[in-house]
C-alpha cells in the first residue's frame, strides 16, 4: 500500500473501468511515456480529470487494494517488471493484472487450449490429454476457466504440470459454482488472473475483454473442440490479430461439435492433434536430425523449456539403458528406480518420445521405439 505507483496503477485501471481496452489503447498510442505513469496526465488523455478526480480515484484504489491484500492478491500493470511480457505487446494490454497465485508464472512459456463449454466426453479427454503433455514439456497451459473443454485444460496440465486460468470477473467471485475446488488448485500451484477488479460480476461484455488477454498471453491458441458460434472463435480472431499462432483439433464431422474448429483450419489455422504437434509448430521441439528449433511467435528465440539449456537433448543413457528391458517399463517402475520427480520424469520421457527414441504401449507402458512388443 506504500508503494505509488502501484496505488496510481490501480486508480488509472479502475478510472478507465467501463472500456479498459480503447482506454489501453489510447494510452499506449499517446504517451511518450508509456507504460509509465503518473496519474494525471494519463487521466487528462482520457479525458477523465475532472475536479477532484486524482484524489477520488486514488481514494477507491485504496479500498479495492485493501481488499485484495487481505485475500492475498498481488496486482500488476504494464510498468510492473513482473507484467507478462507478451502481453505488453498487444496493442491494447490490461492497464491492471490481479494474480492470485504465482506470479512468475505469467512470463513462462504459454499455450492457450480453449474450446466448447459443452464440450463432448472425447473432446474433454482429448483437451486433457493435449494439456497434460503440454505441461509434462514444461509449457504452461492457459484457458478460461469455462466448463468444458476449458476445464479439461486446466485439470489435464495440472495432473503433470502448471496452469493459467484467465477470468471474465473479478478474482472473488464464484463462477462457475462448481469450480472452487479448481480454482484454490490453480491458485496453489498455478495463478488465476483478472483484470476486473475483486467484486466485478461476470457480465457478458467481460468475456471478448478476458479473450484478448488468455490470447495476449500466450504464444499461441489451440481451438480443441468448437462450435461455429462458439466464444472460442473470438479468442483464435483476437489471436490471429496479435500476431499469435491459431491452431485446430479435428474432430467427428457428424454432430457440428467440431463445426467451428473446421471452419479455423479452411482459413488457414494449423492442424494438430496432439502435444507434440503443437511444440513442433511452434518451433519448441529437435527433430531427431537437429537441435534446437526456434519459435516463430513474437517472444522471439524458443523458450528454454527445461530451465537448464539442454532443451532439445531430452536422451539420457540411463533411462534408456532402463527402457531397454525385456518387458516394458511402467511410470511407477522409473520413479522408483530414478528417484527422480514426477514432472521431471513425465518432461524427459515426453521429450524421447517426441524424439522417436521412445513409445507407449496400449496399456500406456515405456518401451524402446524400435520395439513393438
Amino acid at each position: 500500500m506504500s508503494d505509488p505507483s502501484r496505488l496510481d496503477a490501480v486508480a488509472l485501471a479502475l478510472a478507465a473501468g467501463a472500456q479498459p481496452a480503447r482506454a489501453a489503447a489510447t494510452l499506449k498510442a499517446a504517451l511518450p511515456c508509456w507504460p509509465a505513469l503518473p496519474l494525471s496526465p494519463c487521466l487528462e488523455v482520457l479525458t477523465l480529470h475532472g475536479p477532484g478526480a486524482v484524489e477520488h480515484w486514488r481514494a477507491e484504489a485504496g479500498r479495492a487494494l485493501a481488499i485484495a491484500d487481505a485475500a492475498g492478491y498481488d496486482v500488476l500493470w504494464p510498468a510492473h517488471q513482473a507484467y507478462p511480457p507478451l502481453l505488453r505487446t498487444i496493442v491494447d494490454p490490461p492497464l491492471l493484472l490481479w494474480v492470485w497465485g504465482d506470479v512468475a508464472l505469467l512470463a513462462a512459456p504459454a499455450v492457450a487450449l480453449v474450446g466448447s463449454r459443452r464440450a463432448t466426453t472425447s473432446g474433454s479427454e482429448v483437451a486433457f490429454r493435449i494439456a497434460a503433455d503440454l505441461a509434462a514439456a514444461g509449457v504452461v497451459v492457459a484457458s478460461g476457466f469455462a466448463r468444458g473443454i476449458d476445464a479439461a485444460a486446466h485439470r489435464g496440465a495440472l495432473s503433470t504440470g502448471r496452469s493459467v486460468a484467465v477470468l471474465g470477473c473479478g478474482l472473488d467471485q464464484p463462477y462457475p459454482s462448481d469450480h472452487g475446488p479448481l480454482g484454490r488448485q490453480l491458485a496453489e500451484t498455478g495463478a488465476v488472473i483478472s483484470e476486473f477488479p475483486p467484486g466485478t460480476p461476470p457480465l457478458a461484455h467481460h468475456f471478448p475483454l478476458r479473450n484478448r488477454t488468455l490470447s495476449g498471453l500466450c504464444h499461441a491458441v489451440v481451438v480443441v473442440q468448437a462450435t461455429e458460434r462458439s466464444g472460442s472463435l473470438i479468442t483464435a480472431r483476437l489471436a490471429m490479430e496479435q500476431g499469435r499462432e491459431v491452431m485446430a483439433v479435428p474432430g467427428d464431422v457428424r454432430t457440428g461439435a467440431n463445426s467451428g474448429g473446421h471452419a479455423l483450419l479452411r482459413d488457414g489455422a494449423r492442424l494438430v492433434e496432439r502435444a507434440a504437434d503443437v511444440l513442433e509448430e511452434l518451433g519448441w521441439v529437435a527433430s531427431a536430425e537437429t537441435s534446437v528449433g526456434r519459435a516463430r511467435s513474437p517472444s522471439g528465440p524458443t523458450p528454454d523449456l527445461r530451465g537448464d539449456g539442454r532443451f532439445g537433448e531430452p536422451a539420457l543413457p540411463t533411462m534408456l539403458s532402463l527402457l531397454a528391458r525385456e518387458d516394458s517399463v511402467t511410470l511407477d517402475d522409473l520413479l522408483v528406480e530414478t528417484g527422480r520427480n514426477p514432472s521431471d520424469l513425465l518432461e524427459e520421457l515426453l521429450n524421447l518420445e517426441l524424439a522417436g527414441r521412445v513409445r507407449r504401449d496400449g496399456a500406456g507402458r515405456f518401451l524402446p521405439a524400435e520395439r513393438k512388443w
